[in-house]
């Protein structure tokens, strides 16, 4: 006999995605319902109430109410991207002591309830895509379990310098198509393996970003206003690392010794259109004659 709840409810109960934290759990699937949902359809949880994913992408919910994710002790993933949130009620997320991947990337939120920042086992937590201008009240700092930080595609002119640094497993961050000014400190970050920073309002880039990476990088900071950048940014990628930068862009190295440094790397370089880039072309020696010929003033 079917139960009422489940004629109710219009998500599919399933075995987990493989794919997402909580595998080996049970899932409700809310993704694409039919006409969309407008609201969070918070009954159908009393009927399963320990599943380990909840997926409710690709709907029209516009606000997350404060008793939508009540008792879900055991919620790994929780996914709402490309909705229409404008709002998230402070205490939504309060009780989700599980949760490790949270997306609400593809709305309109401009801002987020502090207890997002409260939850300290997250591992992914993807932010783009939505309407950002200020991040002074994002408290990065504290998901100190943070692997992978995206907000790419929002409004953001500013993230606190050192709110990446405690963030020691931290390998993926992705801040492309912001109006970031200028960059987080990343010297900390040794396991990172991409960062991505192109389409921001960069007029210069620091002189040592990150400390001893442990893998190849992939480094995306092409379309940016900035146009020199120091070799002893990029010397710290190991080999095998993949840059994308403008080839138009100068790099500056302190010495010959610097520069030989800089061209033994093995990277594959390349611009913005997937060209390839001769990084021996772009490297300018600070204090050579060929440094007082260059028409921009060199950051030397």
């Amino acid at each position: 006999m079917t139960s009422v709840a489940t004629v109710e409810c219009p998500c599919s109960y399933r075995e987990a995605d493989p794919l997402f934290p909580g595998a080996t759990g049970y899932r409700w699937d809310c993704e694409y319902v039919s006409h969309g949902l407008a609201d969070v359809p918070s009954s159908c949880w009393a009927e399963h109430p320990h599943v380990s994913q909840i997926f409710l992408d690709y709907n029209d919910i516009v606000a997350v109410a404060l008793d939508s994710f009540t008792e879900l002790t055991d919620l790994c993933t929780l996914s709402l991207s490309h909705n229409k949130i404008a709002m998230i009620h402070e205490t939504a997320l309060e009780g989700l002591d599980s949760l490790v991947y949270l997306d609400l990337s593809g709305n309109r939120l401009k801002s987020l309830p502090s207890q997002v920042w409260q939850l300290t086992r997250l591992t992914h937590l993807y932010l783009g895509d939505n309407s950002f201008t200020d991040a002074e009240t994002f408290n990065i700092s504290n998901l100190v379990n943070l692997e992978v930080l995206d907000l790419h595609l929002n409004h953001l002119s500013k993230i606190d310098y050192n709110s990446l640094e405690p963030l020691t497993r931290l390998r993926s961050v992705h801040l492309y198509w912001n109006m970031l000014v200028d960059l987080p400190r990343m010297t900390e970050n040794v396991l990172l393996e991409e960062v991505l920073v192109n389409g921001n309002a960069l007029l210069e880039f620091p002189k040592y970003m990150f400390g001893n990476l442990t893998s190849p990088l992939t480094y995306h900071f092409v379309d940016n206003p900035a146009y020199d950048v120091w070799a002893t940014m990029l010397l710290p990628l190991p080999d095998r690392s993949h840059i994308v930068m403008g080839f138009d862009v100068s790099v500056w190295a302190e010495d010959e010794q610097q520069a030989e440094e800089l061209l033994q790397k093995d990277w594959l370089v390349q611009d913005g259109l997937s060209q390839a880039i001769d990084l021996a072309s772009l490297v300018r020696i600070c204090g050579s004659r060929n440094e007082q010929k260059q028409e921009r003033l060199p950051p030397c």
